[in-house]
């Protein structure tokens, strides 16, 4: 067919007005964004700390929005089927997770096999807490202070016992990574969870828990029935104010925490990000918000997505650093 320069000059408007129209439809929705439900993935049961904040989350953004954000308890395999399901989601905003440092820092220093890449299958809109945890210990145990239990240990090795949700767990390197710091040799006594590991302690069969819910933590302090020796992160918590940290005790390279953070699907759109970030922010700026955090042990810690990419990447090198030498593997 002979293409004349008038076919061809409005076949070049059609294209173009083509073009534009997508251009506009796509910055539109953007614009008009969220016009229906939002869904917040949380990795692990109801009821635990990361759903408590994660509801407190929803409310709020649901409310800044004007749209439900509906959170969606994907729990197993340690969180990674919850975070599996918002790293295939699709970029539209529909589908984000408040999700933690375990599947997004430490597990790709454990296992090879993992479902999605932490570095490639996200988009970072904010952290949101922080978690520093403790080291706590039973009643009849023979130390009262951090000093004392180190003391002892090094007296023992091999003697204390510690107890941890299972191999590869927040509490499980928390206490081999504390262990190689300060040069002492314990026994892991792994549980099915927290609950069991708790009650284990409280009635003296293992000597030490190395918590991560710091809400639990005080419950079973203020009724005298564990001692707290120490707090894991780099600095007290309001909750426990006369409570060292392991840093303050003598070992000032010592800090570990961790964190939950708001995160989306790779590719979500800049325009998306920017707008829950915002409302994400602004939720944890409520001084009823942030108090209600720090009385259950958590720090909260909002910063733009930018902040917060640089955060991942400084995580995963300390995890890294931190995992090298203690033969710990979940493949």
């Amino acid at each position: 067919m002979k293409l004349t320069k008038r076919s061809f000059w409005l076949s070049g408007i059609a294209a173009l007005t083509t073009l534009a129209c997508g251009v506009s439809g796509n910055a539109t929705a953007q614009d008009t964004y969220p016009i229906r439900p939002i869904t917040l993935v949380v990795p692990f049961p109801a009821g635990g700390v990361t759903d408590v904040v994660a509801r407190e989350l929803a409310q709020r953004l649901g409310s800044a929005l004007g749209q439900p954000v509906v959170v969606d308890n994907r729990a197993g395999a340690g969180g990674n089927i919850g975070t599996q399901v918002v790293a295939r989601a699709a970029p539209d905003g529909y589908t984000l997770g408040v999700l933690t440092v375990s599947a997004l820092s430490i597990g790709p220093h454990l296992s090879r096999k993992l479902p999605f890449d932490p570095s490639r299958d996200f988009t970072p809109i904010t952290n949101l807490v922080n978690t520093p945890g403790a080291v706590i210990a039973g009643p009849a145990t023979p130390f009262n202070t951090f000093s004392e239990f180190v003391k002892y240990a090094k007296a023992n090795p091999g003697k204390v016992t510690y107890a941890s949700v299972g191999p590869g767990s927040i509490p499980h390197l928390t206490a081999e990574i504390l262990a190689k710091a300060v040069k002492v040799d314990m026994v892991h006594v792994p549980y099915k969870g927290a609950a069991p590991a708790m009650q284990d302690l409280i009635a003296s069969h293992v000597d030490l828990s190395f918590e991560t819910s710091l809400a639990t933590t005080m419950t079973y302090h203020a009724n005298k029935r564990i001692k707290v020796l120490a707090i894991t992160g780099p600095s007290r918590v309001s909750v426990l104010p006369d409570v060292p940290t392991v840093a303050e005790s003598g070992y000032p390279a010592f800090g570990v925490q961790g964190w939950f953070g708001l995160l989306g699907p790779r590719g979500l759109p800049p325009a998306i990000v920017e707008k829950l970030n915002k409302a994400a922010v602004q939720a944890f700026a409520d001084p009823a918000l942030r108090n209600r955090m720090e009385q259950l042990g958590m720090q909260p810690d909002t910063g733009s997505p930018q902040q917060f990419r640089q955060f991942l990447a400084q995580q995963d090198k300390a995890w890294a650093e931190s995992v090298k030498g203690l033969s710990i593997t979940l493949d």
